[in-house]
C-alpha cells in the first residue's frame, strides 16, 4: 500500500479534527516504527502529531492508550480517532504533541534511556488487568482480530490457545530448520506446559516497548511511552522473556543494556531458563525471528541452532 500524499494526510486530518490544519509536514523518524505513516499538523501554534496505519486491520491500540493514562502512565492525550478514516480505509489518530528525542539506539552506544526507569513503567503497565480474553486488544474490543503472526491467535480463553505450536512446526519443518521429531516436540508444547500458561495472570502488556519511547534530549528521562499496536492480554513473563531476548540472548550484543537494573527496579525474580521461559524463548524464535531473518545468514544460522538447543532441553525432560 502506498505512502499517503501530503494531501491524503491533509483530507484526512481535517475529517479526524472537523477542521483543516493551518500546517502539515511529514515526520521522521516516524513515531511508531514501522507500521505506521506519521504527519505533524498546527492548528494556529498547536503542534499535533497524525498517524495513519500502514494498512486496513492494524489497530492503534486505542483501549491499551486509555488504560495507561487513567492510570496516571506517561502517553500523549489522544485528540481523534478513526477506526476506517484513512486514505485506504486504515486506522488514524491525531495526539497531542510531545516534544523530545525518539529513541534511536545505534549499534555499541550506551543505552540511551535509564534501564530502572524502564523496568519501573513497565512494571506499572503489567500491573494493570484484563477481564476478557487472552490476545491483542486493538480498538475495539467486540472485534478483535489483529495478529501480527499468523501463528498467534488474536483472542482466545485460554493463554494456552494464544499459541499456535502445530501450525508453526509444520512450517518450521517444511523449511528444514527442524527435524520431524523436534517439530513434534514443538508443537506440544502449549498443551505440554497448559498447566503453566493457564495459571498466568491476565494483564497489560506492550510487547514491543524498548524502541517507542519518547526521551527528554538533556537528561535522558522517559517522555512518553509510543505505539500501542501490538499491546496484549497475557502473561507478563512473554513481555520480560522478549526484553531477555534482545538484550540478553542475542547473538551479537550491539545494544549494551544493563540488565541487572532493570530487573532490580522492575522486581522480577524469573528464570528465564525455568520450563515457561525456554518455551517463550522458543516462540519468539519461531514466530517472529526466523520467519523474518535469512535462514542462511549468521544471524539465521544462530536463531535455528538456539531453537534446536531449547527443544533439545524438553526432550530430555
Amino acid at each position: 500500500m502506498s505512502e499517503p500524499t501530503l494531501e491524503e494526510a491533509l483530507s484526512t486530518a481535517e475529517k479526524l479534527l472537523s477542521r483543516c490544519p493551518d500546517r502539515i509536514e511529514r515526520f521522521y523518524p516516524s513515531r511508531g516504527g514501522s507500521d505506521s505513516y506519521s504527519f505533524r499538523l498546527w492548528l494556529a501554534s498547536d503542534p499535533m502529531l497524525l498517524k495513519i496505519m500502514r494498512r486496513p486491520g492494524n489497530p492503534v491500540g486505542v483501549y491499551f492508550h486509555s488504560r495507561l493514562r487513567n492510570a496516571g502512565l506517561p502517553v500523549p492525550e489522544l485528540i481523534a480517532f478513526s477506526g476506517t478514516g484513512g486514505p485506504f480505509g486504515q486506522a488514524c489518530s491525531v495526539w497531542e504533541w510531545v516534544e523530545g528525542q525518539p529513541v534511536n539506539w545505534r549499534k555499541r552506544e550506551p543505552c540511551p534511556f535509564d534501564e530502572a526507569e524502564f523496568g519501573e513503567l513497565l512494571r506499572r503497565i503489567h500491573e494493570l488487568t484484563f477481564d476478557g480474553p487472552f490476545g491483542f486488544l486493538g480498538d475495539d474490543l467486540s472485534h478483535r482480530s489483529f495478529s501480527w503472526s499468523p501463528d498467534i491467535r488474536p483472542a482466545c480463553e485460554k493463554w494456552s490457545e494464544h499459541f499456535d505450536c502445530r501450525a508453526a512446526a509444520q512450517r518450521l519443518l517444511e523449511k528444514g530448520y527442524l527435524e520431524p521429531g523436534e517439530a513434534d516436540i514443538f508443537a506440544s508444547l502449549p498443551e505440554r506446559l497448559n498447566h503453566e500458561l493457564d495459571a498466568a495472570p491476565c494483564r497489560l502488556l506492550h510487547t514491543d516497548l524498548r524502541n517507542n519511547l519518547m526521551l527528554d534530549p538533556a537528561t535522558g528521562r522517559i517522555r512518553s511511552m509510543l505505539d500501542y499496536t501490538e499491546s496484549t492480554a497475557g502473561d507478563p513473563r512473554w513481555e520480560l522473556a522478549l526484553i531477555d531476548f534482545r538484550f540478553a540472548d542475542r547473538l551479537v550484543h550491539y545494544l549494551p543494556f544493563d540488565m541487572n537494573r532493570f530487573r532490580a527496579a522492575y522486581g522480577t525474580t524469573h528464570n528465564p531458563r525455568d520450563a515457561l521461559g525456554r518455551f517463550y524463548l522458543a516462540a519468539i524464535l519461531a514466530f517472529d525471528e526466523l520467519p523474518n531473518c535469512h535462514p542462511t545468514s549468521l544471524s539465521g544460522k544462530w536463531q535455528i541452532v538456539m531453537l534446536k538447543s531449547v527443544l533439545d532441553t524438553f526432550s530430555r525432560e
